[in-house]
């Protein structure tokens, strides 16, 4: 009889401990409900301004210990326009998910977690432009995770949602291009290991900015950009399986910002040793819709003021029309490995791999099996260069075709929120 007891009370305490699961409806909810799929809140924002999520410090003392969702537990937002998500600080010891119920459309402006662990943002369409009235502040980054605080926050993700400023740019000017847009997703800068898992980034200034060790940015489109698609800018971190498209104003339109597919260097200095980068499966493609207006030239895969200390960049397809299809800057022990860079626009910017040098200490380098237009490793006098070949329309298609099938299979071929497609066939 007391084994039995004993074993209905660890029973009872382990289901205290499970996930549980509540619900925001701005349509049917308020502030009477209980978070229940029958008595459902009212919009996550009002949730969190009644601070019925637990915030806990970096030592596990939570500001609002009563509060009903905790860790390890999920907030599903109904369809309907939700206002912000805004939370200062809050560590959790398992993930707390804020996502958008099956088969629904959840709104907001903008997202901005500025120091904690462990929150998962997921399907949600963020932009200012849903919103019924002019909101009162828009950041400049319509996701912000991991900016303010110290560096105990880490495990921040975005994933699955669809990030814009407007999706009506038709009378945008190209001053509205750059002063107007808004810039996607910032992970970081205080902290480590955050994410941005397949999302769709569109009509913005800058894509995906990386300011962290060890964040990640995987299976995400940037299209429609008009400075530089995606930042990697600490040591260990990782860019792969992203289409990148489209860049928008240059030059010409008043826009003095080099623009990049990917740029690399390191972060709030601009130049010094950045190491263990992982570049790998990204699409970059100048200009997929020609019909754009103010269409402009990108760089590739820009990584100019290094040292740049064992990167590897690996199965890129990348089609601009500059110069610069992939260059590292005083690389060393860096491997640059079956690539394609190619420009199917003619005239003289032709891509080309590059291992170049503002320092003199690019050294030790492999570069292997790619296609380009032409090289250049006269920076690196102990580089090892085999099997690289001059690129054809008919090769740059074959590697387009299956790269794009990778990451189709991985990510899906219509992303599931915006409900567009991550890359057109010719």
């Amino acid at each position: 009889m007391k084994l039995l007891r004993s074993v209905t009370i660890l029973l009872v305490l382990a289901g205290w401990g499970q996930a549980a699961t509540f619900y925001c409806d701005p349509a049917k909810g308020g502030a009477d409900g209980d978070g229940s799929a029958e008595r459902p809140w009212g919009t996550i924002e009002q949730v969190l301004a009644a601070k019925l999520i637990q915030l806990c410090d970096a030592e596990g003392k939570a500001a609002n210990p009563n509060a009903p969702v905790r860790s390890g537990d999920t907030v599903l937002l109904r369809s309907g326009w939700h206002g912000a998500i805004w939370i200062a600080r809050g560590f959790n010891t398992s993930f707390v998910t804020i996502a958008a119920a099956p088969g629904a459309s959840a709104r907001v402006g903008w997202v901005e977690i500025g120091e904690g662990s462990r929150w998962r943002i997921r399907g949600l369409t963020v932009s200012p432009s849903l919103a019924p009235a002019p909101l009162e502040r828009v950041p400049r980054n319509l996701v912000s995770l991991g900016e303010r605080g110290g560096e105990e926050s880490h495990s921040l993700v975005v994933e699955d949602c669809f990030i814009y400023t407007s999706l009506d740019t038709a009378r945008w000017s190209a001053e509205d291009w750059i002063d107007k847009a808004a810039s996607g997703i910032w992970l970081g800068r205080h902290g480590k290991g955050h994410a941005a898992r397949n999302n769709f980034v569109m009509n913005v200034r800058f894509g995906i900015n990386l300011c962290a060790p060890g964040c990640v940015a995987e299976g995400n489109v940037v299209s429609h950009f008009s400075a530089d698609a995606i930042r990697a800018t600490r040591d260990g971190q990782a860019v792969e399986y992203n289409v990148i498209k489209d860049i928008l104003v240059g030059d010409a339109d008043g826009d003095k910002n080099h623009d990049d597919g990917i740029q690399v260097f390191l972060f709030n200095v601009g130049t010094g040793t950045v190491r263990d980068v992982v570049l790998r499966g990204n699409l970059i493609i100048a200009r997929e819709d020609e019909t754009v207006k103010f269409p402009a030239t990108v760089q590739g895969i820009g990584c100019f003021d290094g040292p740049l200390v064992n990167f590897t960049v690996e199965k890129n397809v990348v089609c601009v029309n500059h110069y610069h299809g992939i260059s590292l800057y005083d690389a060393q022990g860096c491997t640059i490995r079956d690539n394609v860079c190619f420009t199917r626009w003619g005239g003289k910017l032709r891509p080309w791999i590059m291992l170049g040098s503002k320092k003199k200490q690019a050294a030790g380098n492999t570069v292997r099996d790619n296609f380009a237009h032409s090289y250049s490793f006269t920076a690196d006098r102990q580089v090892t260069a085999e099997n690289n070949a001059e690129v054809t329309g008919q090769v740059f298609a074959a590697r387009f075709n299956e790269l794009a099938d990778l990451i189709e299979q991985k990510y899906g071929r219509t992303h599931p929120v915006a409900n567009l497609p991550r890359v057109k066939r010719d």
